[in-house]
């Protein structure tokens, strides 16, 4: 008679294991989940953030002479370039938000 008690106590225990493992799973396949969405996340900031770096727009004025766009890039048009059109793009963003429209 103690082999059923022997072998109940080992199928307790074979249950509790197993749902021990089967709740550290589940915490897994969350943990897993929450992981590749952070980094699509972070890829997307990064694709976004490439819009806003400093453009270099001497390379793409070639007909102005080189000492007016050095000058233009000293006083930091290319920044402020940037600046303006961050401000635009969050302007645009917040108009599609539906009840940030009370100012303009």
């Amino acid at each position: 008679m103690d082999w059923i008690v022997d072998l109940f106590n080992k199928l307790i225990e074979f249950l509790y294991r197993l749902i021990i493992s089967l709740v550290d799973m589940i915490k897994d396949v969350f943990i897993w989940a929450l992981d590749e969405i952070l980094s699509l996340c972070q890829s997307l900031l990064d694709w976004v953030f490439a819009f806003f770096e400093p453009m270099d727009i001497s390379q793409y004025l070639t007909a102005i002479p080189s000492e007016v766009s050095w000058v233009l890039s000293a006083i930091g048009l290319p920044q402020g370039l940037s600046i303006i059109l961050a401000s635009l793009v969050a302007r645009l963003l917040l108009q599609l938000i539906p009840f940030t429209r009370l100012g303009s």
